[in-house]
Order: C-alpha cells, then structure tokens, then sequence
C-alpha cells in the first residue's frame, strides 16, 4: 500500500529508516514528522530511532576498525617473512594507529551507554 507524501513544512532532519527528509506536520503537538516515503516518528520516537542508528553505526564503524587493524598485523607478518622488514614495521605502525582510534571510539561508546 502506497503512503501519501509527506505534507508540512521540510526540516533539516533525515528519517532514521531511510535516510530521506523528514517534513513536520502542520497541526501536531506534540511535533510529529514523516518523510517522504511514509516513516512517520513523534519527536520523541525520533529520538530514540536516531540514538538507535547512530549506535549501530558506531558499532560497527568499531568493528571496522577492530578488522583493519588485525588485517595490518597480517600484512606486516607477511611482509616480515618475505624479508620486507622496513614494510612490516610501516605496517605495525598504521596498525598501531587504528589500534588507538579503536580504543577512543570504544570509550566514546562506553560512556554514552555508562559502561553497558
């Protein structure tokens, strides 16, 4: 069943389903918002899809993270066993680095949840 478009005035917000704009209807108090596909969010639920998205994408932005890293040691192992030495510690290095942005984006979502 086809959705009507979203009628109302358009705000800087996307929907947390699909990305697409959000409008705030007209007469709802409290503000109510639907994008142009059909998603429709009180404020509050909007909140809360949006805290629920931004989680899992720094979820898994940590987990991209977490597999770059194990892949730059392999790398480095590699290149120390072919005899490319100067590579593999270029490679521990960088691997090093991605290690550190892991472990603040770690604690960043350690405090946003308190620890849960």
């Amino acid at each position: 069943m086809e959705q009507p478009p979203a009628s109302g005035r358009p705000v800087p917000l996307t929907c947390p389903e699909c990305g697409g704009t959000l409008s705030e209807l007209p007469v709802a108090r409290p503000p109510r918002y639907r994008c142009h596909t059909g998603h429709a969010f009180t404020a509050t639920d909007l909140v809360s899809a949006q805290a629920r998205r931004n989680d899992a994408a720094l979820q898994s932005s940590l987990r991209v993270l977490q597999v770059r890293e194990q892949l730059l040691r392999r790398v480095a192992a590699v290149s120390r066993n072919i005899g490319e030495e100067a590579q593999a510690q270029a490679g521990l290095r960088q691997a090093a680095k991605v290690r550190e942005q892991a472990r603040r984006l770690a604690g960043l979502l350690e405090q946003e949840t308190g620890g849960a």
